[in-house]
């Protein structure tokens, strides 16, 4: 069976209203003991697959879970079980039978969930949602991590019953979008908490680690691979990218918001924020290569996460001049200078993060894919559609041979020009990610460095621009930040120069090819 759930975080001021509510409707109380299975090597985890034996009352339920059709989706299969030991017989003549018999290891403890549930089933006008809200912890090792979170389960109708059911908690609650599994979060625990070691036999020994460092739990959730088939048509590669951006864009609020990260550095904290900020660009990226073969997204929708990217932005600006370029200038003999505070820059990421406009906009979002998704199916266009590869190289290849135009006179352009060719080289770049699998890797390869060096060199002019913003204002009570505006100026010519060197080669690239 195919599971579909949405997961909301429930930070501490919002506990106790959700309780209430819940209550309020007669929500029955149930305790939940899981242990979950893997090797030392996490071959199951690495599949996306998550095993797990977990005690429902008085009953134990073996249960084998995979990745579905969309960020959301899970494949689900359920065994009640006499007692708490596995029974991978349960298998035998599916598709799991040969993925356990080629296992490199024996299967092993890695982590365990305990959890009391409030779990009531929500009848609508279109459909029944499962709402279950589960307090606890995961423990792996000497290591536990809370569990507060409220669980939205379709179980018949239509589905948008259960977005809407999840979008008003979200908005009365404050709640968090978190698309992670236990297992997810678990997996991430164990391989804080756990190592493996080989004995004098060859055996593979699982330990506890001494000390782990908590605070390095959960890194920034980065741009992941695309895969297309070569027949793939519109639809399928559309939602295969912005299933992939949403998911980076999520998981990178979550962080950002202080889901699991309150004790991560500032380094982390800053990655969290370039992420999503790299989700979004990559996102808008993905609207611009489908556009016109696919309905676009509601435009409320985008007016907000340009809002958060540019609210996150200013924070991001700070970080760049306090932690790159002002070193640079100090080095350089830039005299003291009173800095202005960080409060100055704009709102704190994790309150960005944690809007809750952004966070039912995220619901919608995810919303539009599952209803894009589910559409597609129905129809059955896989073998009718035209596939879209034809189609994607003809407009990667009209825009690289724009950009290299442009490029080659990158001097001569206005500032607020060279900052939307930047923004061009991004979204080509990206989209060749997303195109990869349907081009020719001994053309694109190439290209794709030369793209990399390109914006790299504009991403650093970029910083400069941004620094000069930052520090004249300062020149005014303090005569000596003059100085940074010269050296900032300097840099800027040259980095131009270079800039418009690496375009020049752009233009001299041949055409993007397919495989």
């Amino acid at each position: 069976m195919t599971e579909r759930e949405i997961k909301l975080h429930v930070p501490d001021q919002a506990k106790a209203g959700i309780a209430r509510q819940l209550r309020a409707a007669k929500a029955k109380r149930v305790t939940l003991q899981a242990r979950y299975f893997d090797t030392p090597s996490r071959e199951l985890a690495g599949a996306g697959i998550a095993l797990r034996l977990r005690k429902e009352g008085r009953r134990w339920v073996q249960t084998i879970k995979a990745p579905g059709a969309d960020p959301l989706s899970r494949i689900e299969l359920n065994h009640l079980r006499s007692a708490p030991e596995l029974d991978l017989s349960l298998y035998t003549g599916t598709a799991l039978e040969t993925l356990f018999a080629n296992l490199q290891s024996p299967l092993c403890l890695r982590y365990e969930t305990r959890v009391t549930r409030l779990v009531l089933l929500q009848e609508g006008p279109t459909g029944s949602v499962e709402i279950a809200y589960d307090q606890g912890a995961l423990f792996a090792g000497e290591l536990e991590l809370p569990i507060s979170e409220v669980e939205f389960e379709h179980v018949s109708g239509d589905i948008q019953h259960m977005f809407l059911l999840a979008r008003e908690w979200a908005e009365k609650h404050n709640l968090i979008l978190d698309i992670r599994s236990k297992a997810e979060r678990g997996d991430a625990l164990a391989g804080l908490a756990l190592t493996t070691t080989t004995d004098a036999s060859g055996q593979t020994v699982v330990s506890t680690v001494a000390n782990p460092n908590a605070g390095q739990l959960f890194r920034a959730r980065k741009a992941g691979a695309v895969t297309l088939k070569p027949k793939v048509d519109a639809t399928q590669a559309y939602l295969a990218c912005i299933n992939e951006c949403l998911a980076q864009i999520i998981q990178n609020t979550a962080f950002a918001a202080g889901v699991d990260t309150q004790h991560a550095n500032q380094g982390l904290h800053i990655e969290y924020t370039h992420q999503l900020r790299v989700g979004i660009r990559r996102l808008r990226s993905c609207l611009k290569l489908f556009n016109d073969w696919l309905p676009p997204l509601p435009e409320a929708n985008l007016k907000v996460l340009r809002a958060a990217f540019d609210q996150l932005g200013m924070a991001r600006d700070g970080d760049v001049v306090a932690l790159v370029v002002h070193p640079q200038l100090k080095l350089a003999g830039l005299p003291d200078l009173r800095m202005p505070r960080q409060s100055a820059r704009g709102p704190k990421p994790s309150v960005v993060a944690a809007n809750p406009e952004l966070q039912t906009t995220l619901i919608d979002l995810m919303s539009h894919v599952v209803q894009l998704g589910d559409q597609w199916q129905k129809a059955n266009l896989e073998s009718a559609a035209q596939p879209i590869r034809p189609m994607l190289v003809k407009r990667l290849n009209e825009w690289l041979k724009k950009i290299g135009k442009k490029g080659s006179k990158f001097n001569d352009l206005p500032i607020e020009a060279q900052h939307d060719l930047r923004k061009e080289v991004k979204s080509l770049r990206y989209c060749l990610d997303f195109s990869n699998d349907l081009l020719a890797k001994s053309n694109v390869s190439g290209l794709r460095k030369l793209l990399e060096l390109v914006q790299e060199e504009l991403g650093d002019l970029n910083d400069l621009y941004t620094a000069e913003i930052f520090y004249e204002p300062m020149t005014e009570k303090q005569p000596q930040a003059w100085f940074a505006i010269g050296w900032l100026r300097g840099a800027q010519a040259q980095k131009r120069l270079l800039a418009q060197a690496l375009f020049k080669q752009l233009a001299k690239a041949g055409a993007i090819k397919t495989r």
